[in-house]
């Protein structure tokens, strides 16, 4: 069911994005969210394979499923982090091109996309996979997903500002 489910997920990002494909593709913002997330992992004592094993066999003892769980909360965590690092980065490439209309675009991408990605890897991954571990072992209730949320939409509508605001100070006075 968890693949069933992945794959629903999967398809109706694919549906909604449609022929924009090519454009939610950005090389830089892969690298910060995919590379952020495994370096904090690591950084932090987190076992990778050991949270892959949780949750494709069943073979696993509810000491390691716990933990599992708990890495796949920091995995959260570790995705919105570097989507907030990415999403400064792309914000200095704009305000460093603040002259140059031309140039904000790359560095839009970057800030844009990079949330975009960490968004989806910690609400459409590691939420659900963490919610599961911790349902099989009867964990109990996880109080962060409210605050991860809140993070993000603070993130988002500070985003949102910050671009507003460049785009009304590159654009040509009529």
């Amino acid at each position: 069911m968890r693949i069933l489910g992945l794959l629903l997920f999967l398809v109706a990002l694919f549906i909604g994005i449609g022929q924009n494909l090519a454009g939610m593709v950005n090389a830089p913002s892969i690298i910060i969210v995919f590379g952020g997330i495994v370096g904090m992992l690591w950084l932090g004592g987190g076992s990778i394979g050991g949270m892959f094993k949780a949750v494709f066999s069943s073979a696993v003892d509810d000491k390691a499923v716990r933990a599992a769980a708990a890495d796949w909360k920091k995995a959260r965590f570790c995705s919105l982090t570097a989507g907030l690092l990415g999403t400064l980065v792309g914000w200095l490439i704009m305000l460093r091109n603040m002259d140059d209309p031309a140039a904000i675009g790359p560095g839009m991408a970057i800030a844009v996309l990079t949330l975009m990605y960490a968004l989806i890897i910690a609400f459409g991954i590691c939420l659900p996979l963490q919610m599961g571990l911790a349902r099989r072992t009867k964990m109990e209730r996880d109080g962060s997903i409210v605050i991860t949320a809140s993070t993000a939409v603070l993130i988002f509508v500070l985003q949102a500002y910050v671009m507003y605001f460049s785009l009304l100070v590159t654009s040509p006075n009529k």
